[in-house]
């Protein structure tokens, strides 16, 4: 099978299809946005399998330039266009969490319309009792008084309101007057994407015992060899539970002599089988065996996220030298202020929490504005220096192991290099 990077594949089919009637986002290929619900990428109907070697995401070549292929031969007559019928807004509470998920393309470009309007009327300071019925459709088809350079403007910046299905439906979105039109063609193309990504996930919903699992991927894990689906019980049966016997070992040392991870079962969601071992980077201790998606949390995603995972900040602490100086790597310090100040700082009397973001770090002083939104929604700053922010990481590595009852201090093991 003749194997290709994403880069490689990304580059030869933006070659192949340079002359596509339908307006194509090759970088698709690069993000792999339906890997883990079915292992697949999207153009339209045309769906190009993801393959995992050697822990890297590939493409077969040869299905690169078939799906090229077909693309480039597809017609559209720009004259033939068809009413896209927008459904109206609906709130994601008021749906169904399976019907959510769901591709639907009208539903797309309706949220993407309605969160720029909003994101809008945020962006120019107004407070939200004055932002009336902002999601009343104006002359020109868009909400909140939105204009259609805007609203283009807008989906430039966010790569994931850029495209559908690997396409990019704005360059032939188009307003008459009275409704949105799109050529037939690439009307029908998307329509019968939403069928074919719909009967590929469920394919692979199946767990091997025959339990159904949810749409959205939450059974699919990250193994070695690429994406599985495994209920709870099976993941469980089919991994080691993690006892901490490398507590207190380097990473360096373990490489060398180490089990493989994949053998156990991701300690923090505790539902993947792990695919790496994790290990902090600032003392090199291993802190544990993690599923692709956690570890991607971990070293990559967003620190005030990953704390409020259940047992994220005992993962972290059982790196020997995190734990010994009371601390946490130091990409997690801002958010551990941050929650802090969420926490205890208050617009007056306004019972709120507000949201803090840092702004400025100078001079070992670290800034953060904070925004109420209550009534009278107000904005202000707040400093934090060095040495008060080492002391709140400490009350919060103290507060995190009080709050572990009846469990044994992570510490190393016995024998520990």
């Amino acid at each position: 099978m003749p194997l290709v990077t994403r880069e490689r594949a990304r580059s030869l089919f933006a070659d192949l299809t340079h002359a596509a009637a339908v307006p194509l986002d090759p970088d698709v290929l690069l993000h792999m946005p339906g890997l883990r619900q079915h292992g697949h990428v999207f153009f339209g109907d045309i769906a190009v399998r993801c393959y995992k070697h050697k822990a890297r995401w590939m493409y077969d070549e040869r299905d690169v330039r078939a799906a090229g292929q077909v693309l480039t031969d597809l017609h559209v007559d720009l004259g033939d266009v068809v009413d896209v019928q927008l459904p109206a807004y609906r709130d994601i509470p008021e749906r169904d969490p399976e019907e959510w998920h769901r591709p639907d393309w009208r539903r797309t470009l309706v949220s993407w319309m309605v969160n720029r309007a909003r994101f809008k009327l945020f962006q120019e300071d107004r407070p939200y009792e004055e932002w009336g019925d902002w999601r009343a459709i104006g002359d020109n088809g868009l909400p909140g008084g939105l204009t259609w350079e805007e609203f283009v403007a807008y989906s430039g910046q966010a790569r994931h309101l850029q495209s559908i299905a690997g396409t990019r439906p704005l360059e032939l979105l188009v307003w008459n007057g009275e409704t949105w039109l799109l050529p037939r063609a690439y009307a029908d193309f998307l329509d019968r994407w939403e069928q074919r990504e719909g009967e590929l996930v469920d394919q692979v919903r199946l767990c091997r015992c025959g339990a159904r699992g949810p749409y959205w991927g939450g059974w699919r894990r990250n193994t070695r060899t690429g994406y599985v689906t495994l209920c709870p019980p099976c993941a469980g049966e089919s991994s080691q539970l993690y006892t901490g016997h490398l507590r207190g070992v380097l990473y360096a040392a373990h490489r060398r002599r180490g089990s493989r991870a994949d053998d156990y079962l991701c300690r923090l969601c505790k539902e993947s089988p792990a695919a790496a071992w994790d290990h902090c980077h600032e003392h090199g201790y291993v802190r544990g065996p993690l599923c692709g998606s956690c570890n991607t949390r971990e070293g990559t995603g967003l620190p005030y996220l990953f704390l409020r995972l259940e047992g994220a900040a005992l993962h972290l602490l059982e790196c020997r030298g995190c734990l010994e100086e009371r601390t946490l790597p130091r990409r997690f310090h801002t958010a551990v202020v941050r929650a802090h100040l969420e926490q205890t700082e208050r617009h007056g009397r306004c019972p709120r929490e507000p949201y803090a973001r840092e702004v400025e770090h100078a001079h070992g002083v670290h800034r953060f504005e904070l925004q109420c939104s209550g009534w009278h929604a107000s904005r202000w700053t707040k400093d934090v220096t060095a040495s008060e922010m080492a002391a709140l990481m400490r009350a919060f590595v103290d507060a995190v192991l009080t709050a572990r009852e009846g469990q044994p201090l992570p510490g190393p093991a016995a024998g520990a290099e």
